[in-house]
Protein backbone atom coordinates (compact mmCIF):
# COMPACT_ATOMS: atom_id res chain seq x y z
CA UNK A 1 0.00 0.00 0.00
CA UNK A 2 2.78 2.55 0.74
CA UNK A 3 4.28 1.58 -2.11
CA UNK A 4 1.47 2.53 -4.44
CA UNK A 5 1.16 5.45 -2.04
CA UNK A 6 4.45 6.57 -3.21
CA UNK A 7 3.81 5.99 -7.27
CA UNK A 8 1.28 8.14 -6.67
CA UNK A 9 2.98 10.66 -4.71
CA UNK A 10 6.55 10.62 -7.54
CA UNK A 11 3.56 10.78 -10.42
CA UNK A 12 2.40 13.95 -8.99
CA UNK A 13 5.71 15.65 -8.04
CA UNK A 14 7.02 15.02 -11.63
CA UNK A 15 3.64 16.59 -13.29
CA UNK A 16 4.38 19.28 -10.80
CA UNK A 17 7.81 19.72 -12.09
CA UNK A 18 6.53 19.74 -15.66
CA UNK A 19 4.33 22.32 -14.88
CA UNK A 20 6.83 24.26 -13.40
CA UNK A 21 9.43 24.35 -16.55
CA UNK A 22 6.60 24.91 -18.54
CA UNK A 23 5.77 28.17 -17.15
CA UNK A 24 9.41 29.21 -16.71
CA UNK A 25 9.93 27.94 -20.35
CA UNK A 26 7.40 30.41 -21.23
CA UNK A 27 8.25 33.39 -19.47
CA UNK A 28 11.77 32.81 -20.71
CA UNK A 29 10.62 33.34 -24.01
CA UNK A 30 8.46 36.05 -23.22
CA UNK A 31 11.92 38.09 -22.04
CA UNK A 32 13.44 36.29 -24.95
CA UNK A 33 10.99 37.98 -27.52
CA UNK A 34 10.92 41.20 -26.07
CA UNK A 35 15.45 41.38 -26.62
CA UNK A 36 16.43 43.37 -28.88
CA UNK A 37 20.22 42.54 -28.46
CA UNK A 38 20.94 38.69 -28.37
CA UNK A 39 24.10 37.15 -27.51
CA UNK A 40 25.50 34.21 -29.53
CA UNK A 41 23.88 31.58 -28.17
CA UNK A 42 20.42 33.30 -28.27
CA UNK A 43 21.18 34.15 -31.54
CA UNK A 44 21.47 30.58 -32.31
CA UNK A 45 18.44 29.59 -30.91
CA UNK A 46 16.66 32.17 -32.69
CA UNK A 47 17.82 31.13 -35.96
CA UNK A 48 17.18 27.55 -35.29
CA UNK A 49 21.23 26.73 -36.20
CA UNK A 50 24.08 25.31 -34.04
CA UNK A 51 26.12 28.14 -32.15
CA UNK A 52 29.78 26.54 -34.17
CA UNK A 53 27.45 27.01 -37.44
CA UNK A 54 26.74 30.50 -36.03
CA UNK A 55 30.34 31.77 -35.31
CA UNK A 56 31.93 30.39 -38.59
CA UNK A 57 28.97 32.57 -40.42
CA UNK A 58 30.26 35.26 -38.51
CA UNK A 59 34.29 34.84 -39.16
CA UNK A 60 32.93 34.19 -42.99
CA UNK A 61 30.82 37.43 -42.46
CA UNK A 62 27.60 36.25 -43.99
CA UNK A 63 25.78 37.91 -41.50
CA UNK A 64 25.98 41.11 -39.40
CA UNK A 65 26.74 41.23 -35.83
CA UNK A 66 29.05 43.27 -33.39
CA UNK A 67 31.77 42.40 -31.16
CA UNK A 68 32.27 45.84 -28.56
CA UNK A 69 34.62 44.07 -26.38
CA UNK A 70 36.73 42.26 -29.20
CA UNK A 71 35.55 39.08 -27.70
CA UNK A 72 31.95 38.65 -27.40
CA UNK A 73 29.59 38.25 -29.82
CA UNK A 74 26.38 40.14 -30.11
CA UNK A 75 23.33 40.04 -32.73
CA UNK A 76 20.81 42.92 -33.30
CA UNK A 77 17.81 41.05 -33.47
CA UNK A 78 16.18 42.74 -36.76
CA UNK A 79 19.40 42.45 -38.34
CA UNK A 80 19.34 39.10 -38.17
CA UNK A 81 15.20 39.18 -39.30
CA UNK A 82 16.13 41.23 -42.10
CA UNK A 83 18.76 38.82 -43.34
CA UNK A 84 16.96 36.23 -43.42
CA UNK A 85 14.30 37.87 -45.48
CA UNK A 86 17.10 39.48 -47.48
CA UNK A 87 17.95 35.26 -48.51
CA UNK A 88 14.74 34.27 -49.98
CA UNK A 89 14.34 31.98 -52.59
CA UNK A 90 11.56 33.08 -55.31
CA UNK A 91 8.61 30.82 -56.60
CA UNK A 92 8.48 30.13 -59.93
CA UNK A 93 5.32 32.30 -60.16
CA UNK A 94 7.89 35.24 -58.72
CA UNK A 95 10.24 34.24 -61.54
CA UNK A 96 7.75 34.27 -64.25
CA UNK A 97 6.14 37.53 -63.06
CA UNK A 98 9.62 38.76 -62.85
CA UNK A 99 10.48 37.58 -66.48
CA UNK A 100 7.49 38.68 -67.71
CA UNK A 101 7.60 42.39 -66.30
CA UNK A 102 10.97 42.20 -68.22
CA UNK A 103 9.96 41.28 -71.52
CA UNK A 104 7.37 43.47 -71.55
CA UNK A 105 10.37 46.74 -70.71
CA UNK A 106 12.44 45.65 -73.43
CA UNK A 107 9.40 45.57 -76.03
CA UNK A 108 8.71 48.96 -74.74
CA UNK A 109 11.97 50.42 -75.12
CA UNK A 110 11.76 48.70 -78.59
Amino acid sequence: MTENRTSKMNLEQERKIAELQERVNRLENLCYAAKEVLNLEEAANFLGVAKSTLYKMTHLNQLPYFKPAGKLIFFEKQKLIDWVYGAKSKSVDEIKEEAAAKIQEMNERQ
